[in-house]
C-alpha cells in the first residue's frame, strides 16, 4: 500500500526457505522517471530487527531508497523476514505453537536471505544482485556469506548500513531495560504487530509538541536523540513497527554484547555439545566473505546501537572493506533510514556504488 500510494507499480512475492517459512517480498519493477529499456539490475533489501520492509519506504519517492533507485532503473526488491506481520506462515507449523518461533538472525541469514536471493535470480535471470541492509539485515548478511560461502558470488556490491556483528560496546535504554526479561524468556513471537495499537501510537505522534515528545521516547530507547532525524516520519514510523520478532532474536544480540563475540547462539553446554561439538558456539567465519566488490560498511560515531568501535573491529575482520564514516554529531541508528538529509547523505553515494559497479 505505500508503495502503491506514491503511484508506483507494486508486485507482492511468495518465498519458500528450505526449512518451510513462507515468507513475502515486495517489487518495484519499474518508474516512469526511469527511461532505460533492458535488463534492470536487481536490488534485494533487508531489514533490521522489529521493523519489515515497510521501513525503507516511509520517506517518500523523495527520500526513500527504494523509489530512489527505481527511478534510476534497478530492479527493487524488499524482504519481509521470518515472524514479521507480512511472513507469519509456514508450510506445517502454525505461528501459534513454539516451534515457530525457534529461530534467531542465524537462521534468517543462512534461510531467508538465501531463500531470496535464489528467487530473485529465477525471476530475473540475473546471476547476482545488490544487496542493501541495515542493522539486523547487515547482520543476517554477514551469516549467510560466512555460513555459506557459495553466496558471495551472488552478491555484486554489499552495503551495511550500521551493521550489528560485534556488540560489545552497545549500549541504549531499550536494551537496558529489557535484557533481563528477554534473557528470561523461552522460544516465543515478540514485539508482535498490533494493528490497533500501532494506530493509536501514530495517531498520539500527531498531537501536537506533546505527541512529538513522547512519542521521541522511542528514539531514546533505540540508541538515543538525533538533531537529524524527519520527526515527520515518526507518526509513519510507529505505525508499522514492531513488526514481530522471535524472542530468540534480541536475545542472541544479547549474547554477542556479553560475549564481544559474533558468533553462533549460545544454547548452552549440554545442546553446544550436541549442535557443535564444542562447549562455547563458534564464531561466524568472517574471512568467508568476499562477495564480487569490497563490502561497504556506513557507520557513526555516534550511534550507540552499533557502536564505531565495534564496527571499526568489523571492519578489520573482512577480506575487503569501504569504510564511509558519518561524523556528523548525534548521528544515530535511525539516521541511516530517516535521517532529514538521508538522500544526499546516504542514498545519492549508495547509487554511485551500484553505478560504478555496472
Amino acid at each position: 500500500d505505500i508503495i502503491r500510494s506514491h503511484n508506483y507499480p507494486v508486485e507482492s512475492h511468495t518465498v519458500i526457505t528450505r526449512d518451510g517459512y513462507i515468507l513475502q517480498g515486495f517489487r518495484i519493477p519499474r518508474s516512469n522517471f526511469c527511461y532505460k529499456n533492458g535488463i534492470k539490475p536487481a536490488v534485494l533489501f533487508l531489514h533490521g530487527m522489529t521493523a519489515s520492509a515497510d521501513v525503507f519506504l516511509l520517506n517518500g519517492p523523495q527520500n526513500a531508497l527504494p523509489f530512489m533507485l527505481a527511478d534510476s532503473c534497478y530492479d527493487v526488491w524488499l524482504a519481509n523476514f521470518r515472524g514479521t506481520r507480512y511472513s507469519r506462515r509456514h508450510i506445517s507449523i502454525n505461528p501459534k505453537k513454539k516451534a515457530f518461533w525457534r529461530f534467531s538472525f542465524h537462521e534468517i541469514g543462512v534461510e531467508d536471505v538465501a531463500a531470496f536471493i535464489d528467487y530473485i535470480g529465477k525471476k530475473t535471470q540475473q546471476q547476482a544482485v545488490h544487496v542493501v541492509s541495515h542493522s539486523q539485515g547487515g547482520t543476517t548478511l554477514l551469516v549467510l556469506l560466512s555460513m555459506r560461502p557459495e553466496y558471495n558470488n551472488r552478491v555484486k556490491t554489499a552495503i551495511l548500513l550500521a551493521p550489528a556483528a560485534f556488540m560489545k560496546n552497545t549500549w541504549t535504554l531499550g536494551q537496558y531495560m529489557l535484557t533481563p526479561l528477554i534473557k528470561a524468556m523461552p522460544d516465543v513471537e515478540f514485539m508482535y504487530h498490533n494493528p490497533a495499537l500501532s494506530t493509536l501510537t501514530s495517531t498520539i505522534c500527531r498531537l501536537g509538541h506533546i505527541g512529538k515528545t513522547l512519542c521521541s521516547f522511542y528514539l531514546l530507547i533505540n540508541g538515543g536523540m538525533s538533531a537529524h532525524m524527519n520527526t515527520s516520519v515518526l507518526p509513519l514510523v510507529l505505525a508499522t513497527h514492531p513488526a514481530g520478532i522471535s524472542s530468540r532474536q534480541p536475545k542472541h544480540f544479547i549474547q554477542l554484547t556479553e560475549s564481544g563475540k559474533f558468533r553462533q547462539y549460545d544454547y548452552g553446554f549440554i545442546q553446544n555439545m550436541w549442535r557443535y561439538k564444542r562447549e562455547l558456539p563458534p564464531d561466524y567465519a568472517l574471512q568467508n566473505v568476499h562477495p564480487l566488490s569490497p563490502v561497504d560498511i556506513f557507520f557513526s560515531d555516534d550511534d550507540s546501537s552499533t557502536n564505531a568501535t565495534d564496527i571499526l573491529r568489523l571492519g578489520k575482520a573482512l577480506p575487503s572493506v569501504v569504510m564511509h564514516r558519518m561524523s556528523k554529531p548525534t548521528w544515530h541508528h535511525m539516521d541511516f533510514l530517516h535521517s532529514m538529509t538521508v538522500a544526499e547523505d546516504i542514498n545519492k553515494p549508495i547509487i554511485r556504488i551500484f553505478d560504478q559497479y555496472e
